[in-house]
C-alpha cells in the first residue's frame, strides 16, 4: 500500500510538472497552466497527496527541472519576483485538498475550494513580488492580479468540471 501511494504522489507530480511549463507571456507574471493542474490534483487527492506532489514539482523546479513556466528552471526563478507564487501553489492545493475532502458530497465545494486557494497563492505571491521588485502591494496587485482574474475564473470552471467528473468516476478512491 505504502508503494501506491508513493507512486500516486509520483504520478500527480508529474501531471503538474507536465502542464506547468505551458504558459503565455503577460507581463511580470505569465499566465500558466500550472494553477489549472494544481486545481484538478487537489480535487482528486487527499491533503498529503496533493501537497506533497506540489512540494515535489517546486523542488523539481528549484533542483533546475524546467517545470516552471515557459519550461525554465531552476532556484533563481523562485527567489525572483514571482517566485512567490510557484510557492503559494502549495498552500493553494492544500486548501482545495482539505476543503473538497471535508465535503466531499458537495459539488459546489469544488470550485470555492479553487477560489480560496486561488486567493491564498495570490496573497503570498503578491506580498513576494512586492517585496522582491520593491513596489507597493496595490501596485503588485495590479500587474500581478487584475490581468490574470479572468483567466483563473476560466481554469477554476474548467478544472471544477473536470475534478467533479473524475472524482464522479472514483478517481478520489484511486489517490487515497
Amino acid at each position: 500500500m505504502k508503494a501506491q501511494k508513493i507512486a500516486v504522489t509520483g504520478i500527480l507530480a508529474a501531471i503538474v510538472c507536465l502542464f506547468a511549463p505551458f504558459s503565455i507571456p503577460a507581463g511580470a507574471v505569465p499566465l500558466s497552466l500550472a494553477t489549472f493542474a494544481v486545481y484538478i490534483i487537489a480535487c482528486i487527492s487527499e491533503p498529503k497527496r496533493a501537497t506533497s506532489a506540489v512540494l515535489i514539482y517546486v523542488l523539481l523546479g528549484a533542483a533546475g527541472v524546467p517545470v516552471f513556466s515557459s519550461f525554465r528552471g531552476g532556484f533563481h526563478i523562485i527567489a525572483g519576483a514571482t517566485g512567490g507564487y510557484i510557492i503559494g501553489y502549495i498552500p493553494c492545493a492544500l486548501i482545495i485538498s482539505l476543503l473538497t475532502k471535508k465535503f466531499r458530497d458537495k459539488n459546489f465545494i469544488c470550485p470555492l475550494s479553487m477560489i480560496f486557494g486561488t486567493l491564498a497563492c495570490y496573497l503570498i505571491g503578491t506580498v513576494w513580488y512586492s517585496v522582491q521588485a520593491g513596489v507597493s502591494f496595490t501596485a503588485a496587485l495590479s500587474v500581478c492580479i487584475l490581468p490574470f482574474i479572468i483567466g483563473d475564473i476560466i481554469k477554476i470552471a474548467a478544472a471544477s468540471a473536470l475534478g467533479i467528473t473524475l472524482k464522479k468516476h472514483g478517481i478520489r478512491s484511486l489517490t487515497k
